[in-house]
């Protein structure tokens, strides 16, 4: 049987989200942000920032698909992601994790590059050229971060953002499946951000190894923040509503920067 090449999967999954959006159309309505505890992590992409309660309005016509989404994201982490986490941080040394975290950071320079570029941020991208210049050579493939000991600075620039300062809208909230919260223009961000990425190339012809790479960084990263998705949650009368509007939140930090 032929396998299926990474970027067929990437146009199911845009597919998929087209025919729910159709199915699942209801009226957006404002909510209320959750409080959520201050929490720090290593990744400059972690999940869960620092936020304050204050009135949002999230544009929710998705709903239905979303919490069905939502639910078997929560239940893969809990059950899968979490505990093999755990069990990893125990076996593995810090050290040897964090040249894993820093590892795939250094991958996605390129990427920020490109994005920098697109935005007329020219000397932001001389900035990133030279840590991912500086890493991969002194820092071999990254796995060290000397850039960060000399100080230079680190502009985490996606391409969500890039379209957001081409004047898009981010459209509908969507819980994309085993990725998390997000909304079109991240979806379509996404997109952009893995086929900026060298990964994608590499293992663009097996659709096993990339998996198995996606699933070995989600462990590491997780590794660093066990705890804070259930601090996030924890008092919170609608753990939907709480993930929701602690994403949309933390986006607009993310497009800050």
């Amino acid at each position: 049987m032929t396998t299926f090449k990474l970027r067929r999967l990437l146009l199911l999954l845009l597919v998929c989200f087209g025919l729910s959006a159709g199915l699942l159309a209801a009226r957006p309505r404002p909510v209320l942000a959750a409080d959520a505890s201050s929490t720090t992590a290593l990744q400059a992409d972690d999940d869960f920032a620092e936020f304050d309660a204050e009135y949002v309005e999230v544009s929710d016509p998705l709903e239905g698909f979303n919490r069905v989404m939502f639910t078997f994201n929560d239940r893969l982490r809990r059950w899968v992601l979490e505990p093999t986490a755990r069990v990893y941080r125990k076996v593995t040394p810090s050290m040897w994790r964090t040249g894993v975290a820093n590892f795939f950071s250094n991958l996605m320079e390129p990427a920020r590059i490109l994005n920098c570029l697109f935005q007329g941020r020219f000397a932001d991208a001389g900035d990133v050229s030279l840590r991912f210049l500086l890493n991969t050579t002194v820092g071999v493939v990254g796995i060290m971060d000397p850039a960060s000991y000399d100080g230079m600075k680190t502009h985490d620039v996606r391409f969500a953002s890039t379209l957001k300062n081409y004047g898009s809208g981010s459209g509908p909230y969507l819980v994309v499946p085993f990725f998390g919260p997000s909304d079109v223009r991240g979806v379509f961000g996404l997109v952009g951000d893995t086929l900026a990425s060298p990964p994608f190339w590499v293992l663009r012809n097996n659709t096993g190894a990339a998996i198995a790479v996606e699933g070995g960084k989600a462990v590491n990263k997780t590794s660093f923040i066990l705890g804070e998705y259930e601090e996030l949650l924890s008092g919170t009368l609608d753990p939907y509503v709480a993930v929701r509007d602690a994403y949309h939140q933390h986006q607009q930090l993310q497009f800050e920067q």
